[in-house]
């Protein structure tokens, strides 16, 4: 049976292409109905998913939702079922090396592992995770610029010239031990053993977990201002934090929504430069505020914050509650059996090995200080030699 797929997308939207990157890698063809220059569309979409965020995925008709709908559909095995799509990898008993992650530190820890002749198996939820939805990379020694996707790309394409085992599509819901084997457990009942594990899994958007949001969450609740900024023209917004993407949203939908409110628990750690454009513009600034709630039914249609100075409450009404508030280690998976700070970052030693024996943690998931690409990507590498190091003293 042939099933018709559409894909609600914007030109300029990362996660839409994270969502048509799902859907060919399962060899599956769809419709995309492109509403960047088309406020019809956009208008039919809304209408259609009852959500104002890109993409908005339909198979058969039925209102799939965004990319996460469908990742999670997909993890589960639940979208395999639906469309009637049968067999999965076949895996062998035991890698030398099982990775966690196939951003830039999981794809580096492959192909230098592979370079060793390492067994590898790569297991992620998706290609490139955080690099994967970043517009410009513009500090990468040797490449000027370059958008995330395409380096993304690079990584990838370099990475399956020696022939690792990818499972992509599969979110990871577990670490254990069973004798000598390091275990990485999915949402779709599979088991990949390991001789060691690399974990390289990046971050997440945060979320606030107050009342409403997560009922709300596509529907007034977005998390990246980018890809659904736009569906929120002439609307009233709130924007929650204080860092640098937060006061980016702040001064992109200041030209955008009829009126923008950006609400920090304290004062802002965003660049300067960010901090006068803010001040500098129509945004109405709202300090030492902490969200307590969002209201609405179909949509959200307010906010509550309180005071921190008087603990006073106040009600803001608001069409779109724009969540910017940084990013939490993926690391839930793990935490029964290893270290973590308050921020759920693993704790690692200067080889990168955590408290687990052949357990090693490399790139934004690590409790390392600095965040970027180059930092994970040489992480991944340090960590696939530190691994290939640990099997040769093992025997």
């Amino acid at each position: 049976m042939t099933h018709k797929i559409e894909v609600y997308s914007k030109s300029w939207c990362p996660y839409c292409n994270k969502a048509k990157a799902m859907l060919k890698s399962k060899g599956l063809n769809y419709k995309e109905i492109d509403t960047t220059q088309d406020e019809a569309l956009e208008q039919e979409m809304v209408d259609r998913s009852r959500r104002r965020t890109v993409p908005q995925i339909f198979i058969d008709d039925d209102a799939i939702g965004g990319y996460d709908d469908l990742a999670q559909l997909n993890a589960t095995g639940e979208l395999d079922r639906k469309l009637g799509i049968g067999t999965v990898t076949e895996l062998q008993n035991i890698f030398d090396l099982v990775i966690v992650g196939a951003g830039p530190a999981g794809l580096s820890a492959a192909l230098y592992a592979a370079r060793k002749n390492l067994s590898v198996a790569v297991v992620s939820l998706d290609i490139g995770g955080q690099l994967g939805s970043t517009a410009e990379v513009e500090n990468y020694p040797g490449i000027a610029s370059v958008t995330g996707p395409a380096l993304v790309a690079q990584f990838e394409e370099h990475a399956n010239r020696y022939g690792i085992t990818k499972l992509i599509g599969e979110r990871v819901t577990g670490l254990s031990v069973k004798g000598r084997c390091r275990v990485i457990t999915t949402a779709s009942g599979k088991e990949i053993h390991g001789r060691t594990a690399i974990l390289a899994s990046g971050a997440d958007k945060r979320r606030l977990n107050i009342p409403g949001e997560k009922l709300l969450a596509g529907k007034g609740v977005v998390y990246c201002a980018t890809c659904d900024g736009p569906l929120f023209k002439g609307k009233r917004i709130a924007i929650i934090g204080g860092g640098n993407s937060a006061l980016e949203a702040a001064i992109e939908m200041s030209n955008i929504a009829l009126h923008v409110t950006l609400i920090s628990r304290g004062d802002w750690s965003a660049d300067a430069i960010l901090q006068d454009k803010v001040s500098a513009s129509p945004v109405k600034v709202l300090k030492g505020f902490v969200p307590q709630g969002i209201h609405g039914d179909e949509w959200v249609t307010g906010l509550t914050v309180t005071n921190r100075n008087d603990g006073s409450e106040h009600r803001l009404e608001v069409d779109g509650v724009f969540i910017e508030i940084g990013l939490a280690a993926s690391s839930d998976y793990a935490l029964d059996l290893l270290e973590a700070n308050q921020r759920g970052e693993i704790h690692v030693d200067r080889g990168l090995e955590t408290g687990l024996r052949g357990v090693f943690a490399a790139g934004d998931v690590n409790d390392g200080r600095d965040k970027q690409v180059v930092i994970a990507a040489a992480e991944g590498a340090k960590a696939a030699l530190a691994a290939f190091n640990y099997l040769v003293h093992q025997g």
